[in-house]
């Protein structure tokens, strides 16, 4: 009896064995079983290619990146070609507060004043691209001082172009990379200082010598570091030996700094040097859009893919989007830059798109992969936004739409540094094909249990 009663209970748990191998033969797809017990069934993998408006609802230039007074780098150039100048950007090194009295051991002490200068300078340290140098340097020094409205800079823009020069520096093509020094007017500076009065210089480009009609740009650090290894500052600084009066014999070397950033405090772009461009880059052709270039600009691309890929359980698994560049053979060199797309983290009631395309998200969260090329290249560029390492798709579907845009920024990494441009067709390009593409892989939402 015993035993019988044992071959009996083994009917159920047979009966469930079969149904369960029965089940492990239907598609994952179909909802009929679990994944967990069917180790060997292939999932059903989904190819789809979305064209133009089905990919982006929004795309929008965003021009003067980075935004006045918190650049990472100054650019001066200048690029001519057969009429001349094309492109020509300068610095606008600012000094509102000038030392004009003499540092005192006793605090009780009446100050005593600078009364005259015997010599100024301005200095700074320049990174060149040694490609873009032809020939000799000429750097020149001007005073941009204006009694206008802060970054008011069309008046700016006027006085680069028509102020003699307080100072002037001749510099061979080999002898560019590193700190330079040009004399100042000692008469001009001691008048500032002296009447304790704000100092603002401009720093311009030529180029010099047998080929003096080549292009040249060189960057300038805009503002005052410190080197943890050697201790040294950089950043440009405003230089002056200055004498007290007779009978006193006080003489010192003062260094000047703008003013970018107060100790753990905020930063004071308004206070800060700044890169003004004074001929940016030429109109883009028609039905393109330009990324980079100056004043350098963003595209900012709004999504707008289906729901059922975006916020149910589908399994997107690559998606990569095809972008096809016009080739800009304006300032065509051998060397490339990137093509970097950026999330967007600002939430849909940021409705000012150049706000937007400021907020991102460090590359570190979604680490997008920059396209390196040539942008003088006519081509087709792949930017893959799910993979193995990076899955945007998954951060909309956690963060949800209400809290996140589904955006990403496309940006130039020589953004301010390089004239150069990515000249990219968007949905109002005429010719179908050249529209942008969605290449999307998923597998679709499977059910779990018996049917």
């Amino acid at each position: 009896m015993i035993v019988l009663r044992a071959r009996h209970r083994l009917l159920p748990l047979l009966g469930l064995a079969l149904l369960t191998l029965g089940a492990c033969q239907e598609d994952l797809a179909g909802g009929a079983a679990c994944p967990t017990l069917c180790p060997g069934q292939q999932l059903e993998v989904h190819d789809t290619v979305l064209v133009a408006d089905q990919v982006f609802d929004s795309t929008v230039l965003v021009t003067g990146m980075p935004p006045l007074g918190t650049e990472t780098n100054l650019l001066v150039a200048r690029y001519e070609d057969a009429q001349g100048d094309s492109i020509v950007s300068g610095a606008s090194l600012r000094y509102d507060s000038l030392q004009r009295n003499f540092p005192r051991a006793d605090t009780t002490a009446p100050f005593v004043p600078v009364a005259s200068i015997t010599a100024a300078n301005l200095q700074f340290t320049a990174t060149p691209d040694t490609s873009m140098i032809r020939d000799s340097l000429r750097f020149e020094v001007i005073d941009i001082d204006a009694n206008v409205p802060e970054l008011d800079t069309a008046t700016i823009h006027q006085l680069f172009l028509t102020r003699p020069a307080l100072g002037s520096l001749n510099v061979k093509k080999d002898s560019v990379a590193g700190l330079h020094i040009v004399p100042l007017d000692t008469t001009f500076i001691r008048q500032h200082v002296t009447t304790g009065t704000r100092i603002r210089l401009g720093v311009r480009l030529f180029s010099y010598g047998h080929d003096s009609t080549g292009n040249a740009q060189v960057g300038i650090t805009p503002i005052k570091s410190t080197s943890n290894a050697t201790g040294t500052q950089t950043g440009p600084s405003l230089q002056y030996m200055a004498h007290s009066a007779a009978p006193a014999t006080d003489s010192l070397t003062f260094v000047n700094y703008s003013v970018s950033k107060a100790s753990g405090g905020p930063e004071f772009k308004y206070l800060a040097n700044y890169q003004l461009v004074l001929k940016g880059s030429p109109p883009a052709p028609a039905d393109v859009m330009p990324v980079g270039g100056l004043p350098s600009t963003r595209l900012y691309m709004r999504f707008t893919l289906p729901g059922a890929l975006i916020d149910s359980s589908t399994t997107i698994v690559r998606a990569t989007l095809l972008l096809h560049q016009q080739g800009d053979p304006t300032f065509a060199r051998t060397d490339s830059i990137s093509l970097t797309p950026r999330v967007v983290v600002a939430s849909p009631i940021v409705t000012d798109v150049s706000k937007a395309a400021l907020l991102l998200a460090d590359p570190a969260t979604v680490p997008l992969l920059a396209v390196r090329m040539n942008p003088a290249e006519t081509r087709t560029d792949t930017l893959v936004l799910v993979s193995k390492t990076a899955n945007l798709v998954t951060l909309w579907r956690a963060e949800g739409p209400n809290r996140m845009q589904r955006a990403i920024v496309l940006q130039s990494s020589g953004e301010g540094r390089d004239a150069r441009r990515f000249l990219l067709y968007t949905n109002a390009s005429p010719v179908d094909s050249l529209r942008p593409r969605l290449h999307l892989t998923y597998i679709p939402r499977s059910g779990f249990g018996l049917p």
